[in-house]
């Protein structure tokens, strides 16, 4: 079955070179998805992407029905999941603090849009406030004021804010997507994004091990250098990029303080696997603090479009 749903992809997503090096297959404890893809880099652009696409009805009804394929089901992720089920959207509590609220007074009340709400923290925090919300989210158990199954639903050149967290990724066509948020905001109107970041240490470490790349949720890998290029083509301007880390520092420093100590219980034990597996994940988590392998962008629609968009 997914076998004959998916694409094989030669060129480029963003830039449509040609010019794709291999990065490695890539393993998966499902074994219907087992070492079936492998890992790409475009060197013009540095874009890492899947070497198959699924087809988008597809993948879109691998949403619809909470399939495995493209979620994790984590205890942690399906009790969040159930909670919501269960007390709904009245139930949900806001956030306080973002970095976007350093770009935004979401005091002032405008027009808000966000692309795959989730559990809808973010999109409580505007709704309280008053903003006049949409949401476009594939899952049907998301319920909220204003959230739409597509974005035929939104209202073209009204919104003065977008928010995508964690989303583009998960996408085949990470244009078309830029290209129909864009149709919804003003002249002006600001997009959020967070994405994983290929760009980063683990990312060029790691390459088809690095966490980030699980077939089927996570299907495209921008680099700041692809980022733009999309951004570009979809007629926004790049107003911030940078990558950030979801390590917490405090849990870092307590677990080198614990290190030795369970290094030492392993050389007892003449465990060597454990040993080098704490070391790595340390280093890793350290390189991580450096140069995260998440990265967060701000962009503002312009005025005129630079190309025909395509619908």
């Amino acid at each position: 079955m997914i076998i004959k749903n998916l694409i094989k992809i030669n060129n480029c997503p963003i830039c449509k070179s040609n010019k794709i090096t291999f990065k490695g297959l890539i393993r998966s404890k499902n074994t219907k998805i087992d070492n079936n893809f492998s890992l790409k880099l475009c060197k013009n652009c540095n874009h890492r992407f899947l070497s198959k696409f699924p087809k988008i009805k597809y993948l879109n009804s691998l949403y619809k029905k909470n399939s495995n394929h493209v979620f994790g089901h984590d205890a942690n992720e399906e009790s969040q999941k159930k909670y919501f089920k269960k007390n709904g959207f009245k139930s949900v509590i806001s956030l306080n603090k973002h970095w976007i609220f350093k770009y935004v007074d979401f005091n002032n009340a405008k027009k808000y849009l966000e692309i795959g709400p989730g559990l809808c923290r973010m999109y409580k925090t505007f709704y309280e406030k008053g903003w006049e919300c949409n949401g476009i989210d594939l899952q049907p158990f998301i319920k909220a004021p204003g959230i739409v199954k597509s974005f035929k639903y939104v209202k073209k050149n009204t919104k003065n804010i977008a928010v995508a967290f964690d989303v583009i990724e998960h996408t085949t066509d990470p244009i078309q997507l830029l290209n129909n948020i864009n149709t919804k905001l003003k002249v002006n109107g600001l997009l959020f994004l967070t994405f994983p970041n290929a760009d980063s240490y683990k990312s060029r470490l790691l390459n088809s091990n690095w966490s980030m790349v699980v077939p089927l949720a996570h299907i495209n890998f921008f680099s700041k250098k692809s980022c733009e290029l999309a951004l570009n083509k979809s007629n926004f301007e790049l107003i911030h990029i940078s990558s950030f880390s979801l390590v917490e520092p405090k849990r870092l420093i307590k677990n080198f303080i614990k290190l030795p100590a369970k290094i030492l219980l392993d050389i007892i034990k003449l465990d060597i696997n454990s040993i080098f597996l704490r070391i790595s994940e340390f280093s890793l988590n350290i390189l991580d603090l450096m140069h995260g392998d998440q990265m967060k962008v701000v962009a503002m629609k312009k005025r005129k479009l630079n190309h025909k968009l395509n619908y």
